[in-house]
């Protein structure tokens, strides 16, 4: 198993950090970024749109303007497989999904999106907004009664009409993995009808092997917050080579002659560089890949691999305690977060955190835990020690309904 913890910011011991499905811990090496940050806009002012130092090991200079492609040919390419030009950088899932969701070509003579129940807000709400924006018709596939994605039905639901198909490669409320040969089937069924095929990744960035190609995506999107702990602020597109997609809502960063200040505009030849909107933040990109980084450093095989075998010991002393697992059982299909249904699990989230245990709660009786490449196997029974006394004191139930501390567990 890894022992990544001198490679991260980890919390005093005994703390046991077991949210990496929400944000990851911050690299050790996010510091010196920020003042690196600092020191170029210091020193270079405007300039460093053009020129900065290279502090990501890039092989070259690069600068401002360049840094959502140059960052992503580096890290975000290799970590899902793809060829160098077919990714960037975004600020968010939510505005990845909005570009796409502008573009016309999809839409011609189409105006159905078929998706998943279990999607994420991100792309399940931004599909019923624009649902009153164009003629957009969203079809949603319910979940089998044990909450898994019923690929038949997906498949199925795919017509004539059918502009995008879109669905997770890992759920967010439940971890289940579609496995590579089920997604590239979809993706031929999308394709045998006309449609586009996109793969919502977030949950399986840095923590799954990801290969768009071999999956036969048409665009990829996920963000780098979570497992890869580059935080808020990075998101990535992988858009599939001599796909030309022209999304509307492109921003002046996205023109074909940004500086012309034409009175129209056109779109960019570089396909990846027409979803870029207005200026681009920039001190975020400066902390996007360091996580990704240590993560490729090691392999993502091999935190995989790490990732199912601390989940695994979770697994076992919750079958120990009688908690129902609502992720999949199987290797194959389970992604790093781990999901028990917990009677009160909201405050059994609140009383963990009084024993420096710090997982989530959904919808007041699902618990999620996810041990990552930093925590050992003796966070996961401290847990579970955790849990089982009490679930034989009844400690969390005595807690106060309300809680003040705010809305994220």
């Amino acid at each position: 198993m890894l022992d990544l913890r001198d490679r991260f910011v980890v919390p005093p011991s005994p703390a046991a950090e077991l949210r990496a499905f929400t944000h990851g811990l911050m690299p050790q090496t996010v510091p010196d970024l920020m003042a690196g940050f600092c020191e170029d806009w210091a020193e270079r002012g405007v300039d460093a749109w053009n020129r900065v130092p290279d502090r990501w090991e890039l092989g070259r200079e690069t600068g401002w303007w360049a840094l959502p492609e140059d960052l992503a040919d580096a890290y975000v390419a290799p970590m899902l497989g793809a060829p160098a030009g077919t990714c960037v950088l975004q600020p968010n899932v939510h505005a990845t999904v909005q570009m796409l969701l502008s573009c016309d070509a999809p839409f011609e003579g189409r105006t159905e999106v078929v998706m998943t129940e279990g999607e994420f807000p991100s792309v399940r709400h931004s599909v019923q907004r624009w649902a009153g924006l164009r003629e957009l018709r969203p079809i949603d596939v319910p979940a089998r009664p044990d909450g898994s994605v019923d690929l038949g039905a997906v498949a199925d639901a795919i017509t004539d009409r059918t502009a995008w198909v879109i669905v997770s490669h890992v759920g967010f409320s439940t971890g289940e993995v579609i496995p590579d040969d089920d997604l590239r089937r979809l993706a031929e069924a999308a394709h045998a009808r006309g449609a586009l095929f996109a793969v919502d990744g977030y949950h399986a960035t840095a923590s799954l092997v990801q290969d768009v190609e071999a999956i036969g995506a048409d665009v990829y999107f996920g963000g780098l917050l979570k497992e890869a702990c580059g935080s808020s602020g990075n998101a990535y597109l992988y858009v599939r080579p001599g796909l030309d997609l022209r999304p509307r809502l492109a921003g002046w960063f996205a023109d074909a002659d940004p500086f012309g200040f034409a009175p129209a505009p056109a779109d960019h030849p570089d396909v990846r560089r027409r979803f870029l909107g207005g200026t681009t933040a920039v001190a975020s990109m400066y902390h996007a890949v360091e996580g990704l980084r240590v993560l490729l450093d090691v392999g993502i095989a091999a935190v995989r691999a790490d990732s199912l075998a601390k989940g695994a010991r979770g697994i076992e002393r919750a079958d120990a305690l009688g908690l129902p697992l609502r992720s999949p059982r199987e290797d194959a299909r389970r992604g790093a977060m781990v999901v028990l249904e917990v009677d009160d699990a909201d405050r059994m989230v609140r009383w963990l955190k009084t024993r420096d245990v710090y997982v989530d709660a959904r919808r007041g009786r699902l618990l999620r835990f996810s041990p990552f490449v930093w925590n050992p196997l003796a966070d996961v029974d401290r847990l579970f020690d955790a849990v089982e006394e009490a679930l034989a004191t009844g400690a969390h139930r005595a807690l106060a309904a309300a809680d003040a501390g705010g809305p994220v567990t």
